[in-house]
């Protein structure tokens, strides 16, 4: 299937924006700059976050697993000091009996707990998304205020893709921990490695998916049906900037296993801003996408739709959009836009036909009228 296949099968409509102004295309650089400009604001409004739904979350991503390891290896529950020197008696290795304990541990308590506290995380990204949005765009924000706005709005499809993904993320984990038990007890098969290999690109799709998904529910008022099959077009057609990205974000959070120094330091970002700073270059980069792909077909689909691009200083307009226009005839974008055009003309053609063909009396009857004297 050829890209503009792929663009015709978006759902395109209007955004939520206020203003009337256009998105900066360079979306990490726009996002740079609007949290410099934003820096306190960004910084509270990540501390609220945190504080009401992410805290479970941090803890278990970060300090659970090094106080787990700690209490199995460090308190003198397990010596292991079998095998040391020639005819030691009295001990035999206990590692693989420590490393038993500390996995079922994970099976038991730490995975049915670290999933349950993706919900309240994800649920929270609904303030949090709501309000970058409105940066990213230039609008007025109040931080608290629209945060709790956020909530209120969106929050029926951040709540069910809050489940779905740690319904998801539950079964991901089960599996990876049960292939990293048998690697550390020196008994992995070549089903366990695809199981994992498998796992990691499902998750790892799963979060490019969220990284258009979760900005389309802030910027449009779409179903839930047609925002997932967007952000599952958006990533076959921008594949390597959502799994880039994708896999940025993963690897800030598998940093906590880098180290007890740097453990403690990522956990420190995420408190003050990570999850803004996340937030922020995602709904950047969407927005930049839905710009690009969205718009232009919208624009050609609603007649009168097409918009004046604003003059600049020591930039001639006219010139310049013809210059655009024609770079965008021979793209995929162009003739997606032109398709859909050419098909709302046809039906904008064929509605007052019908419409005349309604009103028309019926075939032998004379219709009466009254003479004015």
């Amino acid at each position: 299937m050829n890209k503009v296949n792929l663009l015709m099968k978006l759902t395109v409509d209007r955004d939520r924006r206020t203003n009337t102004g256009e998105v900066e295309q360079h979306s990490v650089k726009h996002a740079m700059s609007v949290f410099s400009d934003n820096l306190r604001k960004m910084l509270g409004m990540n501390l609220v976050y945190c504080v009401i739904f992410a805290l479970p979350f941090l803890f278990c991503v970060f300090i659970w697993p090094m106080l787990a390891k700690n209490y199995f290896f460090g308190n003198g529950n397990y010596n292991f000091i079998g095998q040391v020197g020639i005819g030691y008696p009295g001990v035999v290795n206990t590692m693989e009996e420590g490393y038993k304990v500390l996995f079922e541990h994970y099976f038991r308590l730490y995975i049915p707990v670290l999933s349950a506290s993706i919900v309240p995380m994800v649920f929270g990204l609904s303030g949090m998304f709501h309000c970058m949005r409105g940066y990213m765009w230039g609008e007025n924000v109040r931080p608290l205020k629209s945060f709790f706005r956020g909530i209120k709005r969106l929050w029926k499809p951040f709540l069910v893709t809050a489940v779905a993904f740690a319904a998801l993320m539950c079964g991901v984990l089960y599996g990876a921990f049960w292939h990293i038990s048998l690697l550390k007890a020196g008994a992995a098969t070549a089903g366990s490695w695809i199981l994992f290999i498998f796992l990691i690109l499902l998750t790892w799709f799963a979060v490019a998916v969220l990284y258009f998904l979760l900005p389309t529910f802030a910027c449009y008022r779409l179903s839930l049906k047609d925002s997932l099959k967007n952000s599952v077009l958006f990533v076959a057609i921008l594949w390597f900037t959502a799994l880039f990205t994708a896999a940025f974000s993963i690897g800030l959070f598998l940093l906590a296993e880098a180290g007890t120094i740097l453990n403690y330091l990522v956990a420190l970002f995420f408190l003050g801003l990570g999850f803004a700073f996340l937030a922020g270059i995602w709904t950047s980069s969407a927005q930049k996408a839905f710009g690009n792909y969205i718009q232009p077909q919208f624009e050609g689909k609603v007649p009168g739709g097409v918009k004046v691009a604003p003059a600049r200083r020591g930039v001639n307009p006219y010139r310049e959009a013809k210059a655009k226009k024609k770079a965008q005839e021979n793209s995929a974008i162009g003739q997606a836009a032109r398709l859909r055009a050419e098909n709302a003309d046809v039906q904008k053609s064929e509605t007052p036909a019908a419409a005349s063909q309604k009103k028309k009396p019926a075939p032998g009857k004379k219709a009466k009228y009254k003479r004015k004297k």
